[in-house]
């Protein structure tokens, strides 16, 4: 399978290709234009830059497309070669040299239990991510993924990476440290070396610079990024060496801490609290003024409380805090008394309603009453100035809020990769956290040996959040469990007839068998609700979906709509011979590809013996 950073490098080297197939290929030194494969003009360039795409400025040309879609027209007729099959020809043809030792180094960054930070194109900037100080990024699936989007990686230093790194800016080591840093992995930059140790949580973050001994030294820990390979900075790429990290030498380590000038921070000093004697709460002296001062105290309360909520912290004050407490009907007379204003304070009572609507969608005037023990007058009022602020609008006799765009500025935690692979998918898609995969099948094709199968493969990578949700008889679905051999505390289960009603867990790994839809005009609708529950809780959602007697899917626009990746479950045939264990997916839907295919077949085998469904070669 074709990789993204490998499919990258191939891009590349469109214009070689080119040059290669065109011998009267020219390119302009001045504006970077040179020979369209098309037209023949000069009037073609890269765009957008660095991205490999031919673009023509001549109106019928266009959008030409890049190396690999030049070679599907020019040596295949546009024939329908896949990506994988062009590569190896452009590879032999051109004398592409894959860098094949990126895979592995980013392999050993994941077992040294490190964090990367996504960094600028060409540049040294941490500056993509918001906070990504204390952000984890581990999985070699996300680190890929910003590769082939053209952006550099760093490594998060100090803890949270188990790394101390010093920075020596000049090609020469000094050598008055050289002799203290001993064997351990450096990475070899275009002004000097990166020395990498493990934690030394005692060492700051530091520019040696900037003290008094001026050493082209920088300590690099909590809170700083050292850009890595394969990353290039104006066009300069870094390597490392082959050694393994070691544990700062002591010498080294006090070496350095004798150059680091640390400023004292004042401290606070605390004084003991002085023992105060506690005095009587009651309160004295409303002789004559009692009635007056209660109902304006009870008016203040009124503002911010309904009226049951004001009279009960009313009868507290009266009964505990007063040294001549009112009498009990007195109390009660005067309530009635504020009942009879209008005293609730407006942007209290809006908040109010508008929370409410929030948490429930919709609600009639006699709800908000009634829920909210306010006066019809208020909630009246309120719900008027909530209309005519565009807050809140009427459909009938119920109120609906109108819901603030929840806009973000973040989007690096928004865009991961799964940090696992999808059975039978993951060869021709790339999958992100938060996708909907939506798997067709006909009336006993095996929808059900087929879900248990992701299962079985998701908890053989380890997965400890794997969830099952079947709608038919559990006795079925669990033998069939136990038969691919999984065992309890595997995964978890539940049996139930509305799956749009079940609550995902976070970042889990969920397989719905099968969608049970009494009215299949209702299917948008549904996978809508399902996506919702996506965008809350993230992870990745496989649904299992009844196909119509035409072998479609119900609502078909609608759910390839909502759905990253849709295939159909299907058994091979030929002519009126149906083979039930040569099985296929036939793929008709794919968000994020690997291969420029849209619509292609991934060939399955059904075991009988063993209920497995595997991948079969073709």
């Amino acid at each position: 399978m074709l990789d993204a950073i490998t499919k990258k490098q191939i891009k590349s080297y469109v214009l070689d290709y080119l040059k290669l197939r065109n011998p009267d290929f020219v390119q302009s030194s001045k504006k970077g234009l040179f020979t369209c494969p098309n037209c023949k003009q000069i009037s073609a360039n890269i765009f957008p830059p660095n991205s490999g795409i031919v673009h023509c400025f001549t109106p019928s040309c266009g959008k030409i497309g890049d190396i690999f879609d030049l070679c599907r027209k020019i040596d295949f007729n546009n024939d329908n070669i896949p990506d994988e099959d062009l590569a190896d020809l452009l590879i032999q043809e051109l004398g592409i040299k894959t860098q094949n030792n990126i895979k592995e180094w980013l392999n050993k960054y994941k077992e040294l239990g490190w964090s990367l930070v996504p960094v600028e194109k060409n540049s040294k900037r941490a500056n993509i991510e918001a906070g990504w100080q204390a952000k984890e990024h581990r999985q070699i699936e996300e680190w890929v993924d910003w590769l082939s989007s053209g952006i550099n990686v760093g490594l998060n230093c100090g803890k949270i990476s188990n790394v101390t790194l010093i920075d020596i800016d000049t090609k020469t080591i000094p050598s008055d440290l050289q002799k203290f840093v001993g064997e351990t992995l450096t990475q070899e930059s275009p002004n000097g070396w990166h020395l990498v140790y493990f934690y030394e949580p005692d060492l700051p973050t530091i520019n040696l610079r900037t003290t008094p001994c001026n050493l082209p030294v920088e300590i690099r820990n909590d809170g700083n990024q050292t850009v890595i390979f394969p990353s290039v900075v104006e066009g300069k790429e870094r390597k490392w060496n082959s050694k393994a990290p070691i544990k700062m030498p002591d010498e080294l380590k006090s070496w350095l801490l004798e150059r680091v000038i640390v400023k004292d921070t004042p401290k606070e000093i605390l004084s003991a609290p002085t023992d105060v004697l506690l005095e009587d709460l009651k309160i004295k002296g409303l002789e004559g003024k009692c009635n007056t001062s209660m109902i304006k105290v009870a008016g203040l309360f009124r503002k911010q409380l309904n009226i049951n909520q004001t009279q009960y912290v009313m009868e507290i004050i009266n009964d505990i805090l007063l040294d001549n407490p009112i009498p009990k009907k007195d109390l009660k007379n005067m309530m009635k008394e504020i009942q009879k204003y209008s005293g609730a304070d407006v942007s209290v009572l809006q908040k109010q309603v508008t929370d409410y609507l929030n948490r429930h969608e919709e609600a009639s005037a006699r709800d908000l009453v009634e829920v909210l023990k306010m006066e019809r007058r208020d909630i009246q009022e309120v719900l008027a100035q909530l209309i005519q602020e565009n807050k809140v609008y009427k459909q009938r006799n119920l109120y609906k809020i109108i819901k603030d765009i929840d806009w973000k500025n973040t989007f690096i935690d928004d865009i991961k990769t799964l940090p696992f692979q999808v059975p039978y998918f993951s060869d021709y898609a790339i999958f992100r956290m938060g996708d909907l995969v939506a798997v067709g099948g006909n009336p006993g094709v095996g929808k059900t040996h087929l879900a248990m199968n992701f299962v079985k493969k998701f908890v053989d990578q380890g997965l400890d959040n794997v969830y099952y949700y079947g709608t038919e008889s559990k006795s079925r679905y669990l033998k069939i469990a136990m038969e691919l051999g999984l065992k309890e505390k595997d995964f978890q289960w539940a049996t139930g007839y509305e799956p749009v009603k079940i609550e995902l867990r976070d970042n889990a790994c969920t397989v719905i068998d099968w969608l049970d839809v009494s009215d299949f005009s209702e299917t948008a609708q549904i996978f809508k609700i399902l996506q919702k529950q996506l965008d809350k809780h993230s992870g990745l959602l496989i649904v299992m979906n009844q196909l119509n007697t035409n072998g479609t899917f119900y609502a078909e626009n609608q759910l390839k709509f909502y759905a990253a990746f849709v295939a159909k479950y299907l058994y091979t045939t030929s002519g009126t011979i149906i083979d039930n264990q040569n099985t296929y997916f036939k793929v008709e839907k794919v968000r994020e590809g690997k291969t420029n295919q849209q619509f292609f077949t991934i060939p399955t085998k059904f075991y009988p013996d063993t209920k497995i469904v595997e991948l079969r070669k073709t």
